[in-house]
């Protein structure tokens, strides 16, 4: 056997990669247009990629449910890497974007998970669910004298509010506006400060460090109050009150560094979700009068709880399936650690590995019609955790996702049962990278009668789904 490995070994290193050669150019076309540059270089050369190859791959791009396994598995092998994150990590913006559950690794992130787990256990998703009602019917009730919004800015709006409330506990609407201020100033810089990274008055960089430092702050300021406030069940409350058997707890920065990424990603996925859910059910008629039939006769809090606490709803296909169709995290990337063995390929030690939820997850050998949305599909299939994956999968998979699926569940029965959504003739749809709808979502939106229908739109939406019936 061990003859026969390192003949398997020997053999791989003679084994070339498909890939295109242009590293410069294919990049810029990944970041261009990273959804359909990611179905172009798997149709013209298979399951596994290499982009720059003259004398080693810059790039490797990784698909389908058996390479997610191996990645996904192997935490080792594999690492976490923070190629797509680029700010400077030995200043305030390190200290909020380094000290966070995803980027950590071997015991430090199995121990600081740990510590974590217990704030998104089903029970205690259960204490969340009163601000999650509160602040929908809060923002549908906003909604009664506007025609039209832009769904994805309202999503967003949304999903910070309820973050504010489960994750921090704020009910001072002076705190929520404040924290939320200077979170969005400082997330809307920081592809200008990866670009311009230098410190100097009024500069993007230098505002970026100014917000960080307020926010630094404003948490510090919380976690006194957090360890005074025994009894709260925010988040936030949980983790500074967790501990290990030996008494070990999470420190300051570790606090700042978990509570920052948990709002920022939290939010901003979850919004961008529930936008393309509305989208997809608004684009089928026929999926949107099955959603709304099953939820029409849920009158109280009590009638909602209930309803999404329950499983295989068709509501619950209906957001599954557009976590299969347009899942909020794209793409995923690791970094080997040493020289491995990746299929039958042998990769050098830090190579940047890209895996693909968006290309699993279109793959016709795991789902038919692949391209259409078809929340159906769900009450008849059980894919694998490498099959799906729209939350990663292994170690490292979200420790959000329960608490998202369950937000989303409870948003939506909300503002479907009052409202209709018509996307605006002709808007151009095209998702990015984070599935953000890069020029917004305008909707029309009118008290609902029960009555839907298709709407043209332009953009790259039309080559990622098959409108066909």
């Amino acid at each position: 056997m061990p003859d026969d490995l390192n003949a398997r070994t020997r053999n791989s290193t003679k084994l070339k990669i498909p890939g295109p050669q242009r590293t410069t150019l294919s990049m810029l076309r990944f970041y261009r247009a990273p959804l359909t540059f990611q179905q172009r270089i798997h149709h013209d050369y298979g399951n596994i990629v290499a982009i720059g190859q003259r004398n080693r791959p810059r790039y490797v791009f990784a698909f389908g449910p058996e390479l997610n396994r191996e990645i996904l598995t192997s935490s080792d092998t594999f690492e976490i890497s923070s190629a797509l994150l680029k700010v400077p990590k030995h200043n305030e913006l390190g200290q909020l974007f380094y000290h966070n559950l995803s980027l950590m690794k071997g015991e430090q992130h199995k121990q600081h998970r740990r510590l974590m787990q217990p704030a998104f256990h089903h029970q205690q998703i259960r204490y969340y669910e009163a601000s999650i009602l509160n602040e929908t019917k809060h923002i549908a009730k906003e909604w009664e004298h506007r025609s039209i919004i832009d769904l994805n800015l309202e999503m967003k709006n949304l999903t910070q509010r309820i973050a504010m409330k489960t994750l921090f506990g704020l009910t001072d609407e002076k705190q929520i506006e404040a924290l939320g201020k200077h979170v969005h100033q400082l997330t809307q810089s920081i592809l200008w400060v990866t670009l311009v990274p230098i410190y100097f008055p009024f500069t993007p960089y230098w505002r970026a460090l100014r917000q960080a430092r307020i926010i630094q702050t404003i948490l510090n300021s919380l976690i006194e109050h957090k360890r005074k406030e025994v009894k709260a069940t925010d988040v936030f409350a949980s983790l500074v009150q967790a501990h290990d058997e030996d008494g070990t707890a999470l420190t300051d920065s570790e606090l700042i560094g978990h509570a920052f990424t948990l709002f920022v990603a939290g939010h901003e996925t979850t919004a961008n979700a529930l936008s393309w859910t509305i989208f997809l059910l608004q684009q089928h008629p026929q999926a949107m009068t099955r959603v709304i039939e099953e939820i029409d006769g849920l009158q109280t809090d009590e009638d909602i709880t209930t309803y999404v606490r329950s499983t295989s709803t068709y509501l619950e296909h209906a957001i599954k399936e557009s976590l299969r169709l347009l899942p909020p995290a794209s793409i995923g990337v690791r970094v080997t650690h040493s020289a491995c063995q990746l299929s039958n390929y042998h990769i050098p030690a830090n190579t940047q590995i890209f895996y693909s939820p968006f290309i699993t997850h279109r793959l016709p050998e795991l789902y038919e019609d692949p391209h259409r949305f078809k929340p159906e599909r769900w009450g008849g299939i059980k894919p694998s955790p490498y099959e799906y994956i729209p939350f990663s999968a292994g170690p490292h998979m979200c420790i959000g996702w329960s608490f998202a699926m369950h937000e989303m569940k409870i948003v939506l029965t909300i503002l479907l049962k009052r409202y209709a959504f018509t996307i605006q003739q002709q808007t151009p749809i095209t998702p990015n990278l984070m599935m953000r709808p890069v020029k917004g979502m305008p909707m029309r939106i009118s008290p609902q009668r029960y009555s839907f229908k298709r709407v043209s739109v332009k953009g790259t939406i039309n080559q990622l789904i098959d409108w066909s019936t």
